[in-house]
């Protein structure tokens, strides 16, 4: 009889072929055909039970086949909530059955499908904040080259092939390029053209203001001091601002205070200050007081008043609610920030303002300048989250002009010249599929609006396109959370840990397309620990052909790998063949999870029938199974399998289990290092030496056999693994 030590090799030298030769059993490949045919069908854990042929499949897949007639127990366990530390699943002794709860989705709450997710509305709200940001520099960085070059301007002609300068000329006075002719702009700036004495009869139309904005000789020629003087160019970019709604950018408001310094030496009165709309917009915002509600008459006479008069009118203005003290405090600061004699005008020989004075009115203006954007901001945005849960169609979101132009401004799209049947095409489209609409236009814009939103080809609202579903997801994180949380993690690695999960679901719900997915570090560093692969040097060209294999074929590319480690990889994420990503189909069961429990069915097969020969074997297979996943002491205490080849291999005896728990775990942590399993040769090292111990326990090895188990013990020594090796 071969010894416990050889037959263990026979089963494990070639794990693969072992196995295929297990599931070509007939009985054992018709069960798994049925498993994998019809577990896809069942929507709930009564029908699930009701099949006997898938429940006692599973059940004997995670070792619970003795309990296949504890009905109401499983089902209580199946139903279980595991991130509930006080479910069943949890509170069994027994490791199997949260494992057989784990396998399934029996507990998690089933939603209806929406039009956005949550992840995806904060992907569109954070974008939309993103959208000012990327704006604005935009903007910033082209009025800084307006204002750089609309001195060198020498002559009309040289105005127009600047196609900048051009441009927001045009932008300014709100004449769309498209519709201008050069030629006829020239005759305008020129003061040629008749149009402009139209405009001056109905009042100022854009091309007389046009041509006021620039000064060019009829002849076209820049006179001396040029086309435009400083001032003028800053109060150009200040209503070109107001163009493009950044009006309150911090590029505007840098505009708004050169302006103020460059215009304040030559006020004379007070009525300099504040007949001009941006002198008066900046000294009523740098003191809290908003200048679209205030009157400039009314600031003048406070701004000339006596303070020791009791009849003034800043004494006279009311201070009894909140606001009106605000009021009172914002004029009161006014007054003392200027000095103007009782006409209103500047003393003699001294300015309207001290620099000290000037130096605080400006940096209170830029503390102050964006408060009324970032309010309407804050309505947009609570507009758009309240309309979105109310959208069951792409037509809601066209037919929505806040919602349309939230979402479409998010995105860096304009919402006034785009055409609302592309966009309504474009929410139709599968971001993910390279040959859809979306795509077709070949710009990531329209790719990141599809993906934005979850509506089917005739633009009804549908599950998900997700690159992970939720199930997925939460598997992965706690595959996550099992490989990097040590039994003596500290506080701070385990807000590491819940840190790295939340940067996980992030970035996840960035992804739109497997390009996004292959570039995405952040998701895929983090993936590869979940499924055992840091170690693994993956290209993306690699990654690709792995998650876009199908698992489920053998001679797909991830099966010839030879790793169950990437088929579960590639199974926790949802891309087809040709990249796109799949709709969540919301089954019982995840395909990494369906994978498990077949791969568990037949190692479940093999050791029954290695157990038949040789019970030392079934327990060293069982034992190589289960113990990498192991993370505290307690599990081998409470799994009589494992705890009896621990016992063996560290000569611990049987009697040792009366002792109490605690005791048993320090005398298991003194000797054996958990951590250690997880490296398979020293796995190997651990379990070898069980089978020496056991052989010679046993008296089942044969002469030549002994000499071997002999040579394991012996050569045993000195290694990390035990501290009695």
């Amino acid at each position: 009889m071969l010894s416990t030590f050889l037959n263990y090799q026979l089963y494990t030298r070639d794990m693969t072929r072992t196995l295929d030769r297990i599931a070509s059993d007939p009985v054992a490949k018709r069960e798994a055909e049925y498993y994998r045919e019809n577990i896809g069908k069942v929507s709930s854990v009564d029908e699930f039970m009701d099949d006997y042929r898938l429940y006692s499949y599973a059940m004997k897949a995670y070792g619970l086949g003795d309990q296949i007639d504890s009905r109401a127990l499983i089902k209580k366990v199946l139903q279980s909530d595991l991130s509930d530390p006080k479910s069943l699943a949890n509170r069994l002794a027994d490791e199997a059955y949260r494992d057989l709860a784990n396998a399934f989705t029996f507990a998690a709450t089933k939603s209806e499908p929406v039009a956005q997710t949550t992840y995806q509305t904060d992907a569109i709200v954070d974008a939309y904040s993103e959208h000012r940001v990327r704006q604005a520099a935009a903007v910033s960085s082209n009025a800084k080259t307006f204002m750089d070059s609309i001195g060198k301007i020498e002559d009309v002609d040289q105005f127009l092939a600047n196609d900048l300068l051009y441009s927001m000329s045009l932008d300014a006075v709100g004449i769309e390029k498209k519709f201008a002719s050069k030629s006829f702009i020239r005759e305008v700036l020129t003061g040629q053209a008749p149009i402009l004495a139209e405009e001056e009869a109905d009042g100022i139309g854009p091309h007389l203001l046009l041509r006021k904005m620039f000064t060019f000789e009829a002849d076209g020629a820049a006179p001396a001091g040029g086309v435009m003087d400083t001032l003028k160019a800053n109060n150009f970019i200040s209503v070109w601002f107001k163009r493009q709604d950044l009006d309150s950018s911090p590029a505007a408001a840098s505009y708004d205070v050169k302006y103020y310094e460059e215009k304040l030496p030559s006020l004379t009165n007070v009525s300099d200050l504040l007949s001009d709309q941006r002198l008066f917009k900046v000294v009523m915002t740098s003191v809290g007081l908003d200048p679209s509600i205030e009157s400039a008459s009314f600031a003048a006479n406070i701004l000339v008043s006596d303070p020791d008069d009791p009849d003034n009118p800043l004494a006279l203005l009311p201070d009894e609610t909140a606001e009106q003290k605000a009021r009172k405090l914002g004029y009161t600061t006014l007054r003392d920030l200027f000095k103007f004699d009782a006409d209103g005008n500047v003393l003699p020989g001294e300015p309207a303002q001290t620099a000290g004075q000037t130096q605080e009115l400006t940096n209170a203006y830029l503390k102050n300048y964006a408060k009324g954007t970032e309010f309407d901001d804050k309505i947009a945005t609570s507009s758009f989250k309240g309309s979105i849960s109310s959208v069951k169609t792409a037509n809601d979101v066209i037919g929505n002009e806040a919602l349309y132009n939230y979402v479409l401004e998010a995105l860096d799209l304009d919402p006034a010249s785009e055409d609302k049947l592309k966009i309504l095409k474009v929410l139709q489209s599968d971001p993910s599929d390279p040959r859809s609409y979306a795509r077709s236009l070949r710009d990531d814009r329209y790719t990141r609006l599809a993906g934005a939103f979850n509506f089917d080809d005739r633009g009804r609202v549908t599950t998900q396109r997700a690159v992970q579903t939720n199930t997925n997801q939460a598997e992965t994180i706690e595959l996550y959370s099992r490989a990097k949380l040590t039994e003596n993690a500290t506080e701070s690695d385990r807000e590491a840990i819940a840190e790295a999960a939340n940067s996980y679901r992030t970035e996840l719900a960035k992804i739109v397309t497997i390009d996004d997915f292959l570039k995405n570090t952040t998701v895929i560093d983090y993936a590869k620990p979940a499924f055992g692969l840091e170690e693994e040097k993956i290209s993306a060209e690699e990654l690709r052909k792995i998650v876009t294999s199908d698992a489920f074929d053998k001679e797909s590319y991830v099966n010839t790998l030879g790793d169950k480690r990437y088929v579960k990889f590639a199974l926790a994420f949802a891309f087809e063949s040709d990249g796109s990503i799949s709709r969540d189909a919301g089954g019982v069961q995840t395909g990494a999870d369906f994978v498990t429990t077949q791969d568990n069915y037949l190692r479940q097969l093999m050791e029954e029938e290695a157990g038949a020969e040789n019970e030392g074997v079934r327990l060293a297979l069982n034992f190589r199974r289960k113990a990498p996943d192991v993370s505290n002491y307690y599990e081998f205490l409470a799994d009589p399998a494992m705890l009896k080849v621990v016992q063996t291999a560290l000569g611990l005896p049987t009697e040792s289990g009366q002792a109490e728990i605690d005791t048993q775990k320090r005398m298991l942590e003194k000797r054996l290092d958990i951590e250690s399993l997880k490296d398979p040769k020293e796995l190997e090292k651990f379990i070898n030496r069980f089978l020496a111990l056991y052989d010679l326990e046993n008296g089942s090895a044969d002469a030549n056999s002994g000499t071997a188990a002999l040579s394991i013990l012996g050569s045993a020594g000195g290694g990390g693994l035990l501290g009695i090796f």
